[in-house]
């Protein structure tokens, strides 16, 4: 029950959490087990939120084990279907206790379970693939001594794109892959030239699902969130993924000079001058509710957001637990407020149990539509052409 209480928390915050969500490939709410989840890992504990969402029947997790030392964390995650995995860089003296993991997998695959992996090990926050660990062909490995799983288990590869790291309203373009079924490999008691070639089919699929930006140049990866953040599926899958994956190369070579010198707040822009007068009008129309959004809601978001800033100066974990904070106190902060409210308004207690999620989203979009304008009166005609060609020529 819980997990389905904080699932259905979860869904909420992304509303507000993410602008647009693109899905490619097979529909992760239809997958049923046994079957393995393989994905990258850009976003911290935030990916295992999303991929979660998107999947109807419940999902276990692997993550690292030093996140179970503290006894909060370690209940949460268990009602969450965390499973501990240990590794050298943190606790190695427990190495072993690998062992119980595995076979805890193992059992959940044979009742018919889900299970995300994060292939990758490790989250850095860029847009190009990390080499794959053994960890998922440790564990694919081990469920095989399974005659019965050899012929059921399913690998799913997933590849997760955001636009942004560090701000809500972000775009995020969830791609998966052929399943397949590693008990087609030719099964090898000795695990070497078995991982081997687990990793390399694993590999091959994930080489089409995350595009690699190549390049640390500022203003290069000004031009490439911009174009992820604005995409739309106006095009097929197909055509879209091969757009995305051709820009990543595209900006990547080492003689590309980005003609765009203006940083983008948030990376929003009209995606034509049609698009651009419609920001203005929906601006306009959400200025009313928008301002009392802020207001309502200013309390909570900015004192949360000045902590998860500060908590998490220096490391990759500020979405994670921004977003955390946000599923599981903004209902306490919602009640708290309507009651408060309810004393000092006519307003009954129910109606600003609706009021104050509803005009923080609407902030949220007001927020959206006001950086769009700013984004697009900001840069020169060159640039700002050079953008919009990049976004809508997608799928030709």
């Amino acid at each position: 029950m819980f997990y389905y209480c904080i699932k259905l928390l979860a869904h909420c915050s992304l509303l507000f959490f993410f602008r647009r969500k693109i899905r490619c490939g097979f529909p992760l709410h239809t997958l049923k087990g046994p079957a393995i989840i393989a994905s990258n890992h850009p976003n911290s504990m935030l990916d295992a939120v999303v991929i979660g969402c998107e999947c109807k029947q419940p999902v276990h997790f692997m993550i690292r084990s030093d996140m179970f030392n503290k006894p909060v964390f370690r209940l949460l995650l268990k009602f969450l279907n965390g499973i501990p995995v240990y590794r050298a860089s943190e606790e190695k003296e427990k190495l072993r206790d690998n062992f119980s993991s595995f076979d805890l997998c193992r059992n959940i695959l044979k009742n018919k379970g889900i299970i995300i992996i994060f292939s990758e090990g490790i989250t850095v926050h860029e847009w190009k693939l990390k080499p794959l660990k053994s960890g998922t062909a440790k564990i694919v490995h081990h469920a095989l001594h399974d005659r019965e799983l050899r012929h059921t288990l399913q690998v799913v590869p997933v590849g997760l794109t955001y636009s942004d790291y560090e701000h809500p309203a972000k775009t995020l373009i969830i791609q998966t892959g052929e399943i397949f079924y590693p008990g087609k490999l030719p099964y090898d008691e000795h695990t070497g030239a078995w991982k081997h070639e687990f990793n390399a089919q694993l590999l091959q699929q994930f080489y089409s699902l995350v595009p690699a930006l190549e390049t640390n140049k500022e203003k290069v990866k000004n031009v490439w969130q911009a174009i992820v953040a604005n995409i739309t599926l106006k095009h097929n899958c197909n055509n879209l993924v091969r757009y995305i994956h051709y820009q990543a190369g595209l900006l990547s070579a080492q003689d590309f000079e980005s003609p765009v010198h203006q940083k983008l707040k948030r990376y929003f822009l009209p995606l034509h001058y049609i698009d651009y007068c419609k920001s203005y009008a929906i601006a306009v129309l959400l200025c009313i509710p928008a301002l009392a959004g802020l207001v309502l809601n200013s309390l909570f978001y900015f004192p949360m957001r000045t902590f998860c800033r500060i908590k998490t100066k220096g490391t990759i974990f500020f979405d994670a637990l921004l977003f955390g904070l946000l599923t599981m106190i903004y209902p306490l902060y919602i009640l708290l407020a309507s009651v408060l409210l309810n004393y000092f308004t006519p307003a009954p207690f129910w109606s600003w149990i609706l009021i104050i999620p509803l005009t923080g989203w609407c902030s949220t979009k007001f927020w959206v539509q006001t950086t769009k304008i700013k984004n697009y009166l900001a840069l020169k005609p060159l640039e700002r052409n050079y953008i919009l060609e990049l976004i809508n020529r997608r799928g030709s």
